[in-house]
């Protein structure tokens, strides 16, 4: 097997995606080093890595120490990323399990321009146009196509170098995104986090999916491309139309054969078009709150948790109905933040309960929470479900 240095695109949820896709494919792995930035990983084939929305960056492992001389040291003699081509660009990317310390990555940078210089000559680096607390990089979208992209991943103690190897783009799901004929950004999620929860599921393909609210069919776009058979539900006559088309012009984008069972009016609450235990696995985001404009009080935020809480609770039932007795959910759920700075939800546990479902075993905690973009008065918690 070899060794990977893998950056994260959403902390715990991408590392759960991780898991259990290349659990269900059936691939050798382990997971030797992980935090919410990045993952060290041994596997036996890194290919199904590429079809994963919660990844950024594949790198492939290089050498490890436990300082920064032992690091440079080791790149020195391996030589591999110093031996670079006259006038070749190269870039230094740099990670961590804390907030990261910049004289640390200035001395990766120095001495790596020092090693580079006396083995190759005219080089030039590129400077990162991205920077968090936890990492300090070059965009995906940015990279050079022949430069030698170095990746450094920091975790307790330890430091691994990595050659970037595989970069998936933002710009492929924002396209698509921006694409489609029918957008509608009120209820829409991007493509790269519904490409992470259909993954969710960890379901074979040619299993058939379905979205009880599939609004401008941002899931099923997604399940058609991944290779499952779809089923979309809204009771938006609109929304129907538009996933229609919708999936129509990605499988024609892509060449892709049909996957549509099919796309109705419906009512999620009932699903009376759909027939018991016929779906293999459900993705969705029921209920999309307002948008606030400023963090909401504690009364109403408990309103608009109040109005949603009947649609799950009366959903769950009618999606346990028609789903098998193996099938899978991965459902979003709403927490909101308010003015006080508190983040509240309703008991869905309960709600889980009452309608015959259990947690999924295969994840050790749940909810996952989406991280934030920028002030996010709403964030999504992501549940994993099958029947009890």
């Amino acid at each position: 097997m070899d060794r990977f240095l893998i950056v994260l695109v959403n902390e715990v949820l991408s590392q759960a995606e991780l898991i259990i896709a290349l659990t269900k494919s059936g691939i050798k792995f382990q997971i030797l080093e992980k935090n919410e930035t990045f993952v060290i990983l041994d596997v036996e084939n890194k290919e199904e890595l590429t079809n994963l929305g919660g990844i950024y960056k594949i790198g492939k492992i290089i050498c490890s120490s436990s300082s920064v001389e032992g690091i440079l040291e080791k790149i020195r003699k391996d030589r591999k990323l110093i031996m670079l081509d006259d006038k070749q660009q190269w870039n230094l990317s740099y990670y961590s399990d804390e907030i990261i310390n910049m004289d640390i990555y200035e001395e990766l940078q120095n001495g790596l321009a020092s090693l580079i210089k006396e083995n190759s000559t005219k080089t030039k680096f590129i400077r990162n146009n991205m920077k968090s607390e936890n990492f300090i990089e070059l965009s995906v979208d940015k990279e050079k196509k022949d430069a030698i992209k170095i990746l450094v991943g920091k975790n307790k103690e330890k430091y691994y170098v990595a050659e970037n190897i595989i970069s998936i783009k933002s710009s492929n799901f924002i396209d698509r995104d921006l694409s489609r004929p029918y957008q509608d950004s009120r209820i829409s999620l991007s493509p790269r986090t519904a490409r992470m929860l259909v993954n969710m599921l960890g379901l074979e393909k040619g299993k058939t999916i379905l979205d009880p609210f599939c609004g401008t069919g941002t899931f099923l776009i997604e399940s058609i491309i991944q290779g499952y058979k779809v089923i979309g539900v809204d009771n938006r006559k609109e929304c129907v139309a538009g996933t229609k088309k919708n999936l129509l012009w990605i499988m024609k984008e892509q060449k892709l054969n049909n996957k549509i069972r099919y796309v109705k009016q419906d009512n999620a609450e009932k699903l009376s078009t759909i027939n018991s235990l016929s779906v293999d696995g459900i993705v969705t985001e029921p209920i999309l709150l307002p948008n606030f404009k400023n963090n909401p009080n504690f009364e109403m935020a408990e309103n608009e948790l109040r109005k949603s809480k009947a649609v799950y609770e009366h959903s769950l039932l009618a999606m346990y109905r028609v789903l098998n007795n193996n099938g899978k959910v991965c459902i979003v759920t709403p927490r909101i933040k308010t003015r006080d700075n508190r983040y509240i939800t309703f008991s869905f546990k309960k709600m889980l309960k009452k309608a015959g479902f259990i947690l999924d075993d295969r994840l050790n905690e749940q909810p996952f929470v989406m991280k934030p973009s920028g002030d996010q008065k709403v964030l999504r918690e992501i549940w994993l479900l099958k029947k009890s």
